[in-house]
């Protein structure tokens, strides 16, 4: 499973830093942000999914040039949260759910939504004004449905779910 997640977090970076700037004139898209919750909030909140998202972040800071725990504890604080949230909805997908459009549409709406908690975790309690705009909302939203695509055709074995 690591391996497999790996391969999609290079793939996510490779989209975010290579082909959407060049081809779409992206200047930052969110699948490097999503990558780092996704597991969690997709598969549910297991310690490797922590592990490899807290690499995962360190390997951000590493190639974007931040502080260490830059995103790292920002990382920490928001899966904390989707932990909690967790505990109390069923946010989380299940294989038998995975193809319900319903499902991967209220999956995306909160990854939104926890993006954006990431954001204030990153700016140290506040959010930067120009995130909050539709544009932006509908760039993480779309590229959540995307990465829940690739999520449902890469862990499609009911052993791969917490």
């Amino acid at each position: 499973m690591g391996i497999r997640l790996f391969a999609i977090f290079l793939g996510a970076l490779i989209m975010d830093g290579i082909i959407f700037p060049t081809f779409f004139g992206f200047k930052e898209s969110f699948l490097s942000l999503l990558i780092l919750i996704m597991p969690i909030l997709y598969l549910g909140p297991a310690k490797q999914y922590l592990v490899s998202g807290t690499l995962f972040s360190f390997i951000l800071e590493l190639l974007k040039g931040l502080n260490f725990g830059a995103l790292i504890i920002p990382f920490l604080f928001t899966v904390f949260l989707i932990f909690v949230v967790q505990k109390f909805l069923d946010i989380k997908h299940t294989h038998n759910t995975r193809f319900n459009i319903i499902s991967a549409v209220m999956l995306a709406a909160i990854s939104t939504i926890f993006v954006y908690t990431f954001f204030i975790f990153y700016n140290y309690g506040s959010i930067n004004k120009e995130y909050i705009d539709l544009k932006i909302s509908l760039t993480i939203f779309i590229e959540t449905l995307a990465l829940i695509a690739v999520f449902n055709f890469i862990f499609n074995k009911k052993d791969d779910y917490v």
